[in-house]
């Protein structure tokens, strides 16, 4: 069934859906994605089937198809209808298209019917779609005449024709197109461009026969001869036939009134059902999209015929109080301009059949209301009682309204998962930046550890630990802004946090103007005081960028080194911290407090383990006083022998500027500050970051 709704209804999702599938099934999943990128949509936004496409955005899709997999559009399309009918059957619709008729000239005459409801029944779309009909020639074969208001979609009904004669039927057809014609048809909502394509089909296959032998035709009707067992006398009389077809009426070959159903009264001034009205005054058609004429229902006479009331119930009830003389300048208008009367208002439409009686000179409309819903049915003011017993409508308002419960409930379901993918994506948003924090608060691989749930053991390490704070800063606090301290330190942090990823170590924390590291942590590495001997020297370089706003000098860092074995390990759940113990911080620490402004000192051990892996030049400051070991030998670190300053700090030498090595524009920096002595005792430091 839905291979009838895809020919028809270009805007319905389910062409999206089965043209991915054909796509996919012959092409590839990767070729799908290169169609989607080229016409522009949304990977898992192309294919909602209960969404309405415009015909632009499915045209933009198949010419994508044609120049991704090089065939042309028509080819596409041939293809197109032809995977339709093997996807429809696929997916549980085989066994509605099998049961439609004993032969394709059958199938061909109901795909009107089957069309309008699918359309206007079952998904309420009042989408317009093509008509078609059938004629038997005298060598067998069939003409089909195709109507669409789509130009150029003709491709698709080659397609489906020849899968459905050969999956349904097993017949073998030839299908060539005899005619194709295009008129302009002036519409009540405008003009539109109708196209009439001829088809000539023709089985080229075998005959087939019965069990008794008998050649059969699967291609068209056989019409069988039945006995004449009824006289011409109808055994019931004109009212009981009104009762038992309440909405029917007879027309002529002039198209006008000859009788009409009882229930017709109910929605219809009584003046305008005389026999001998011209139909047109009381009926506007809405489908098929034809003139509506005695020549043109005969040539559609296989179609839905959809037929909309013209006189709204307030028009009725005015007209059933009027005068005759009133009434008559009421006709006489209609006459005028017969299509005067229709209005927004609630007009009865009726749905049905239209059957030429034996004499071909009379034309039966036999139809039911066309009301889908309780709601519509409560509009035109009816009830259930208003439809005889017989009538499928009855069964039909009441399965469709547990239906469209169903379909609010599915597009529903569809909302709330676009909207729990939606919210999918904003989470994994923010656990990917709840996961960077974590990783930039800890080291990497005690970061996955976390987030894999893993616990984390304390362990001992032998490291390099380093303090550096600036020590004009807190002569700067008192006479700046809150606002410029925040940036200022914000700008410098910076500088220093870049230099801390590129030489690959771990900042510990940051308070006030105090900043530590360590490098060696939690993965040991033999070069872990070398490494921070090189970070040192490139975070020296690196404050020099910054200006004091009070003195209008470069800032210069104290820094302070020790190696030696510490303690690590995660400290706290909610706001979990990477913390470290030990003499070695401690003595890191005073590395620091006693250290000189633009100086970065290292204890012995630091120099030990520096020049172990490394080569560096370090200029011996003497012994200092140290908490808890007395005198300690300390050394100021001035270069790498190893690595230039542009090394360190991963920039470009400027060749017309800059020294070969860079550490001499560093030192004529650091000289040309006015504070070069250490730190007085007396002076405010940064003791944040200071263990004692």
């Amino acid at each position: 069934m839905k291979s009838v709704v895809i020919i028809h209804t270009i805007q319905f999702g389910f062409i999206h859906e089965s043209i991915r599938q054909l796509i996919c099934r012959n092409y590839g999943e990767e070729t799908w994605l290169q169609v989607l990128d080229k016409s522009g949509f949304e990977n898992g936004k192309e294919n909602i089937v209960n969404h309405y496409y415009s015909d632009t955005d499915t045209y933009v899709l198949v010419d994508s198809v044609s120049l991704v997999i090089k065939v042309t559009k028509d080819q596409v399309w041939e293809m197109y209808g032809a995977f339709l009918i093997t996807y429809s059957m696929e997916i549980g619709w085989d066994e509605l298209v099998r049961s439609m008729s004993p032969n394709l000239k059958g199938f061909l005459d109901n795909l009107d019917s089957l069309h309008y409801f699918i359309d206007h029944v079952v998904y309420k779309a009042n989408l317009r779609g093509p008509s078609f009909r059938c004629e038997e020639t005298s060598d067998g074969s069939l003409l089909l005449h195709y109507f669409t208001g789509r130009p150029g979609l003709y491709h698709i009904v080659k397609g489906v024709v020849r899968e459905v004669a050969k999956r349904v039927f097993d017949l073998d057809i030839n299908l060539i197109v005899q005619g194709r014609t295009q008129r302009s048809v002036h519409m009540n909502n405008g003009e539109r461009v109708e196209e009439h394509v001829v088809f000539l089909i023709k089985n080229v296959g075998d005959p087939r026969r019965d069990s008794e032998g008998s050649e059969m035709s699967l291609l068209t009707s056989t019409n069988a001869n039945f006995p004449e067992i009824l006289d011409d006398t109808l055994g019931m009389s004109l009212s009981d036939f009104s009762r038992a077809l309440p909405y029917h009426f007879i027309i002529d070959e002039s198209c006008k009134l000859v009788q009409c159903g009882s229930e017709l009264h109910n929605h219809i001034p009584n003046e305008l059902l005389q026999p001998g009205t011209p139909i047109l005054r009381i009926f506007e058609i809405n489908r098929p999209q034809i003139p509506l004429d005695f020549e043109n229902i005969c040539n559609f006479i296989n179609a839905v015929f959809v037929l909309q009331v013209k006189t709204s119930p307030l028009k009725k009830r005015h007209m059933d109080a009027m005068n005759q003389e009133e009434l008559k300048e009421e006709m006489d208008a209609l006459d005028d301009d017969p299509s005067n009367e229709l209005t927004q208002g609630h007009h009865l439409k009726l749905k049905g059949q239209m059957m030429l009686l034996s004499s071909k000179k009379y034309i039966i409309y036999l139809c039911s209301p066309y009301v889908t819903s309780i709601n519509e049915l409560m509009q035109y003011g009816m009830r259930l009682t208003a439809m005889p017993l017989h009538d499928a409508t009855r069964d039909l308002i009441l399965l469709n309204q547990q239906r469209l419960t169903d379909v609010e409930v599915n597009l529903q379901l569809e909302a709330n998962n676009e909207q729990l993918d939606s919210m999918t994506k904003e989470l994994e948003l923010e656990r990917q930046k709840t996961d960077s924090i974590l990783r930039d608060m800890l080291p990497k691989r005690i970061a996955q550890q976390l987030l894999s749930g893993e616990h984390i053991e304390a362990c001992e390490h032998e490291a390099t630990v380093m303090f550096c704070d600036l020590p004009a800063f807190q002569q700067t606090i008192p006479q700046c802004p809150p606002k410029d301290i925040v940036n200022m330190l914000n700008d410098i942090f910076r500088k220093l946090d870049r230099i801390i990823v590129i030489r690959g170590v771990f900042k510990v924390e940051t308070v006030s103007d105090s900043y530590m590291a360590v490098s060696g942590i939690p993965d040991y590495t033999p070069e872990h005081a070398e490494n921070m001997c090189h970070v040192a020297l490139g975070m020296m370089w690196e404050a020099r960028s910054v200006v004091d706003p009070i003195t209008k000098t470069p800032f210069l860092l104290r820094i302070g080194l020790h190696s030696g074995t510490i303690i690590a390990g995660v400290v706290g759940t909610k706001s979990p911290k990477y913390c470290l113990f030990g003499e070695t911080v401690t003595l890191a620490s005073q590395m620091e407090s006693q250290g000189m402004a633009g100086k970065i000192q290292c204890s012995k051990w630091t120099y030990q383990k520096a020049m172990e892996t490394g080569r560096f030049e370090f200029s011996s400051r003497g012994r200092i006083p140290v908490n808890q070991r007395g005198q300690t030998e300390t050394y100021f670190l001035t270069r790498s022998l190893k690595k230039s300053i542009w090394e360190i700090i991963d920039h470009e030498r400027d060749v017309n500027v800059n020294s070969i090595e860079g550490y001499e524009e560093l030192e004529t920096s650091i000289e040309n500050v006015t504070i070069k002595s250490a730190i007085r005792p007396d002076q405010r430091h940064s003791a944040a970051c200071t263990i004692s």
